[in-house]
């Protein structure tokens, strides 16, 4: 496929976006030091899949399993998820969130509200449909891009 030159224009945005991450990251880690960096991602994900197991946490980031096995050894260390049987199978454990956990999800998400509230005032509600939906478009294509390497590959 020939470049494109806009590609190079998104390439920049792209890294200017990732800055940014990395700064919303540091500053709610700042003002919730109980919560390890990097990890409230994480929380989210073991919320949204009530029940899962590591295995399947690390499928869904595509993060490496040992990695996904320190993060939530860390997060049940600051108890807010605990593993429990599974009860399709009493020789594994599904992850879920505790109360804290819960606590500790719901201030992150009322901060990361008022800063998104903050930085979007002057946003109309289309504008901010419009990004909503080019980001996951965005998102799922790049995946799906990376996923068709990696097979190529094999």
């Amino acid at each position: 496929m020939d470049a494109n030159p806009n590609h190079a224009e998104l390439v920049e945005r792209m890294r200017e976006l990732l800055k940014v991450v990395r700064m919303v990251r540091h500053r709610h880690t700042d003002r919730y030091p109980p919560v390890p960096t990097g990890l409230v991602g994480t929380l989210t994900l073991i919320d949204r899949t009530a029940g899962c197991h590591a295995k399947e946490l690390a499928r869904r980031t595509g993060l490496d399993p040992s990695t996904v096995s320190r993060s939530v050894a860390a997060l049940v260390a600051h108890g807010l998820v605990e593993r429990r049987a599974d009860p399709a199978d009493g020789r594994a454990s599904v992850l879920a969130v505790t109360d804290a956990g819960h606590a500790v999800l719901a201030e992150a998400r009322a901060w990361h509200a008022d800063l998104l509230g903050r930085a979007l005032a002057h946003w109309t509600p289309g504008e901010v449909e419009a990004l909503t939906s080019a980001l996951g478009r965005f998102t799922t294509d790049v995946e799906g891009a990376l996923c068709s390497t990696l097979e190529a590959a094999r």
